[in-house]
């Protein structure tokens, strides 16, 4: 079950955290040395994973709800004229049974390859959507990856793998398919696989 992301959402906390500021402070700080082992207590959520581009951003964060259940969030934030950054969407998956998604990354045997595109999304980053011009559209999602990639190669930029092998991305769609290169853990190419 997928909910979208609601812009009231911005004026309040989310389970534990308002995602503009959370996302955010991502961005400024990158993601933390060490994560929590699990979720309960007093660490309601955790940062999963941090993508910056050009002017474009997706961070990921596991969150447990009030009733004990798991959530994976994506952000995608855009970038303003002046450096700060403005949360553009987003949405929430309901974590699987027995899904940890702060376990470490399974192998690639397991995982049933070496990578697996867990869902897309889109959204449109005119916030004002009675003006006539055309919508500004932009794809984010997330990869599970294997614990043999090491990094991945994403639209000229390598990106660290978290140990719990979930990172998130953000694009712009465009005429041909965007692709995430595979790399192991020397840097050598694995495989790619397609996001659109």
């Amino acid at each position: 079950m997928t909910r979208e992301y609601d812009e009231r959402v911005d004026r309040t906390q989310y389970a534990g955290y308002t995602p503009a500021t959370e996302s955010r402070r991502l961005i400024a700080h990158g993601l933390p040395k060490v994560l929590p082992e699990t979720l309960g207590g007093r660490h309601r959520f955790s940062p999963l994973s941090l993508y910056v581009g050009d002017r474009l951003a997706a961070a990921a964060f596991a969150r447990l709800d009030d009733v004990g259940f798991f959530w994976l969030d994506i952000w995608v934030l855009s970038q303003k004229r002046g450096g700060s950054w403005s949360l553009r969407g987003g949405s929430s998956t309901a974590a699987g049974p027995g899904d940890d998604l702060l376990a470490p990354s399974p192998a690639a045997a397991v995982l049933n390859g070496h990578a697996r595109a867990d869902g897309t999304a889109r959204s449109d980053l005119n916030a004002e959507r009675w003006f006539p011009w055309p919508a500004k559209w932009v794809a984010y999602g997330i990869v599970r990856l294997s614990a043999e990639v090491g990094t991945v190669r994403f639209e000229g930029r390598h990106i660290a793998i978290p140990e719990h092998g979930l990172q998130a991305l953000a694009w712009r769609p465009g005429q041909k398919a965007t692709t995430v290169e595979l790399l192991d853990q020397k840097g050598d190419p694995i495989s790619a696989i397609p996001l659109d």
